[in-house]
């Protein structure tokens, strides 16, 4: 379905923070077979990446190395909080000979202190990426995690970029994994005054871990605009 619009744990949070903490709760979910998801390999075949693309929350980087080899001309940065996620990344990509293909930076996207992030993501870079990749990190967060991630996000975007947002739906009822986000949730989010346009939001998945639900989890991907 395509429709078109107008418009945890405090233990885990306090020893890792930002992108990736919550998640690492649902590790089945975050780490499928290493392949790219499907949503992504999808938006390929459409040609939806060019420029600058931020992978926000890359995990063990499979989004990223796939954009990256997939969609030339493209210059890939891939984020994750959790250095060991980064590590792997690097390994594939060194495998691949893909290592300057893609910047992998350790770096938590709820930081509100600019001063504070990595050169990669510094004010040097403000308004600098055409695309922005989220593949299952909105939904981890909290209503005010989210308010510090999705203002990182539109510090880092130029204006009319795009976000690819891939979420787990509400109509994933089996218990597990992360919050479930519907469309009237991200709409108080996402909205023409708060600086967003919702052009799409279609069905999806999320192909998690075959021994975990059968392999997929309901999702829907937003495609968002900044104005």
């Amino acid at each position: 379905m395509l429709r078109s619009l107008g418009g945890h744990s405090e233990v885990t949070r306090r020893s890792l923070g930002g992108v990736g903490s919550v998640s690492l709760l649902f590790v089945p979910l975050r780490f499928p077979p290493c392949r790219p998801q499907k949503f992504v390999r999808d938006l390929i075949l459409r040609r939806c990446f060019s420029g600058r693309v931020l992978d926000a929350g890359c995990g063990i980087g499979d989004n990223a190395l796939y954009v990256a080899k997939a969609a030339p001309g493209t210059n890939v940065t891939a984020v994750d909080v959790v250095p060991r996620c980064l590590e792997f990344a690097a390994a594939k990509a060194d495998l691949r000979n893909m290592r300057s293909q893609v910047e992998l930076v350790v770096a938590d996207l709820l930081q509100e202190n600019v001063s504070c992030m990595p050169r990669a993501l510094g004010h040097e870079h403000n308004g600098t990426f055409s695309v922005i990749l989220d593949s299952s990190t909105f939904h981890c967060f909290s209503d005010s995690d989210r308010e510090r991630y999705v203002s990182t996000l539109r510090r880092l975007l130029r204006p009319r970029g795009l976000i690819y947002m891939n979420c787990m739906s509400e109509e994933e009822t089996r218990p597990g994994g992360p919050r479930r986000i519907s469309v009237p949730d991200l709409l108080t989010v996402f909205n023409r005054p708060n600086g967003w346009e919702v052009e799409t939001i279609e069905d999806s998945i999320i192909e998690v871990h075959p021994t975990f639900w059968g392999g997929q989890a309901k999702a829907r991907l937003f495609t968002i605009r900044k104005l």
